[in-house]
């Protein structure tokens, strides 16, 4: 197989620190590739930047940031939820640009129903956030009780997504912005390029419908995990590797 150009992009309020393993595994499957970790501006090591209130403001700074686009070296971007609307923007403008875009557990509003975009029974557990923002233990494992179903695999990252968080501190302005952004943003009609959908059944932030209403729109046959969380690349990193192939 020959070696590919990867940007990996994260979600609301989750940074290049916190995917935890899965980058390691993913350069021992594929030690040719070559992976771009960039973070959202507001997000990971960028905490103290504002974030942008519209998507295609992500694309703009992204953009910017690439070495590949700088290059101009065509990639693939796999990204997670918020990553995956801004990815899915990037190609609808800039097509000649992404080869293919992997779009993780994301939704789009005029597709989907508020409700199901962010699962109600997280705003009870999203308000103890507020709480837990000197604590970085206690934030993460609020995070990761919303976005993951395995309990060992949590137990195996939490202490490295603990300490990056640390360091990266998120401020709640910030998440607000992104929920701003992601609530207006909408799908194109059609895929934008060439798309691969993946979701999960097992997803409690935000319903697997909405992988599924978005594959029906576009006619994308998407591959659905059979019980893992939102945070799929925590929850089985080796189920997704195996469907970057």
């Amino acid at each position: 197989m020959h070696a590919r150009n990867w940007i990996f992009l994260r979600g609301l309020a989750r940074g290049v620190g916190h995917w935890g393993s899965f980058v390691s595994k993913m350069k021992e499957r594929f030690p040719e590739d070559r992976i771009e970790l960039l973070d959202l501006p507001g997000n990971g090591t960028r905490h103290e930047e504002k974030s942008p209130l519209h998507i295609s403001e992500y694309v703009k700074d992204l953009r910017f940031r690439s070495e590949f686009v700088k290059n101009q070296e065509p990639f693939n971007i796999m990204a997670v939820s918020l990553g995956a609307m801004v990815t899915t923007e990037w190609m609808r403008e800039y097509p000649h640009e992404v080869k293919r875009g992997y779009l993780v557990c994301t939704s789009s509003t005029g597709f989907s129903r508020f409700y199901e975009r962010f699962q109600p029974m997280n705003f009870l557990k999203s308000a103890h956030l507020v709480a837990a923002q000197k604590d970085e233990m206690a934030w993460e494992k609020v995070i990761l009780d919303m976005v993951t179903n395995s309990h060992e695999r949590r137990q195996e990252e939490i202490l490295a997504l603990a300490a990056f968080t640390k360091k990266n501190p998120m401020r709640i302005e910030n998440i607000l912005r992104q929920l701003v952004a992601a609530s207006r943003y909408q799908f194109p009609h059609e895929a934008p390029g060439d798309v691969r959908l993946l979701g999960s059944y097992g997803d409690r932030l935000v319903s697997p419908t909405c992988t599924l209403k978005i594959a029906e729109k576009w006619g994308v046959k998407p591959a659905m995990h059979s019980w893992a969380g939102h945070d799929i690349p925590i929850d089985d990193p080796h189920w997704l590797i195996e469907h970057l192939l």
